[in-house]
């Protein structure tokens, strides 16, 4: 798994950290079977390390996503997100 991106997180605990990321977008099948409709498009975002993360948004190549879930293991966490279109 490639961190070749970098997520600079608003809001919330991280405040202005710039840590990798690998950014993954969650196909429509997956998105019925996790979260019940594909109405918005959602991603995946994963860590490298474990992050104290809760709620806020996070910016990936210009493209900002409000944090809807949150999965942290002892290794590792995995946020997932929408587009965030409004203002922050």
């Amino acid at each position: 798994m490639r961190f070749n991106k970098r997520a600079l997180f608003r809001k919330n605990d991280l405040d202005g950290e710039l840590v990798p990321v690998n950014l993954t977008s969650m196909g429509a099948n997956q998105q019925q079977l996790v979260f019940g409709n594909v109405k918005q498009e959602r991603v995946v975002a994963r860590f490298q390390r474990p992050m104290s993360v809760r709620t806020g948004y996070f910016t990936v190549n210009d493209k900002t996503y409000q944090i809807t879930m949150n999965i942290t293991s002892e290794r590792r966490t995995a946020l997932y997100g929408v587009e965030y279109h409004g203002r922050l």
